[in-house]
């Protein structure tokens, strides 16, 4: 049975960021910071699943292949939010799982009233024409909202050319007193590395890489590269792998741990910063 108008229905009463999860013979579930609570009153099999994981593809904008043992992709619902859709095989089974965030980006004194970290962060950007900020939290959606509600922010108030890569787009920026130029990896093009060697055509202030669990090597000398070439990185890593801090020694600006504090408002935590290095370059 197709559950997707249960799932979108359930959502659409949440006005922050929510997680669920579709797994064979259990109850569809919310994740609630670290407790797990049921959100249905009936078991799902693995044909719910997939019908429920076919239906959801369907509102994709771009016409994509056939499920495969794994992937992701993401679409919108105005007046209800944006989702990002994962899954993966489990003895032939689908296991899902569905991220709902805002339709819009939230203004980021909605997500943050961490004044002096975001004053910090700011003026980085205002300062600085190069060098990498890590942005790192346990929670993706809410790394991934909260860099788009900063960078909404420099788009209103700064002149910048932002670029973007991810996979999928997780919201559509809009321009200000900055240029947007966004790529979702896979439809506008192959991959992270091939988005990233674009970038030195367009010569960008700002470049946004979606969330990622792994750099290969040959792009990260592609970043240091276009940090030479003055442009700021903001990379989103739920991992920070210290290889990848050594290959970024002298690049690194700083790295953000982000919580989310009791009153439900973003923190910023400022692990590490090298800012006399940079300049040496």
């Amino acid at each position: 049975m197709n559950y997707m108008p249960y799932i979108i229905n359930y959502l659409s009463t949440k006005e922050d960021i929510t997680e669920l999860y579709l797994v064979p013979k259990a109850f569809i579930t919310k994740r609630r910071g670290n407790k797990l609570v049921r959100a249905s009153d009936f078991l799902l099999n693995p044909e719910d699943i997939r019908d429920t994981l076919i239906a959801l593809r369907s509102h994709t904008p771009s016409t994509l292949g056939p499920l495969g043992k794994e992937g992701v992709f993401s679409f919108g619902i105005q007046t209800i939010g944006r989702f990002r859709v994962s899954y993966i095989t489990q003895r032939g089974s689908y296991v899902v799982h569905i991220v709902k965030t805002p339709y819009n980006i939230p203004p980021i004194n909605n997500l943050c009233q961490d004044k002096n970290g975001l004053k910090n962060l700011e003026d980085i950007v205002r300062l600085h024409t190069s060098g990498v900020i890590i942005f790192q939290s346990k929670n993706q959606a809410l790394t991934s909202t909260f860099v788009y509600s900063f960078l909404q922010s420099i788009c209103e108030r700064y002149n910048k050319v932002i670029y973007i890569l991810e996979s999928p787009l997780s919201f559509l920026l809009k321009h200000g007193q900055s240029l947007v130029i966004q790529r979702e990896v896979g439809v506008d093009v192959e991959n992270f590395e091939e988005g990233v060697r674009d970038a030195f055509y367009i010569n960008p202030d700002i470049l946004y890489l979606g969330q990622r669990e792994l750099i290969p090597q040959k792009e990260v000398e592609y970043l240091k590269r276009l940090v030479e070439e003055e442009t700021l990185i903001f990379l989103n890593l739920p991992v920070v792998e210290k290889e990848l801090l050594n290959s970024f020694e002298g690049y690194l600006r700083i790295w953000i741990n982000l919580e989310i504090g009791e009153k439900g408002f973003c923190t910023l935590n400022f692990k590490h910063t090298e800012p006399q290095a940079l300049e040496n370059h």
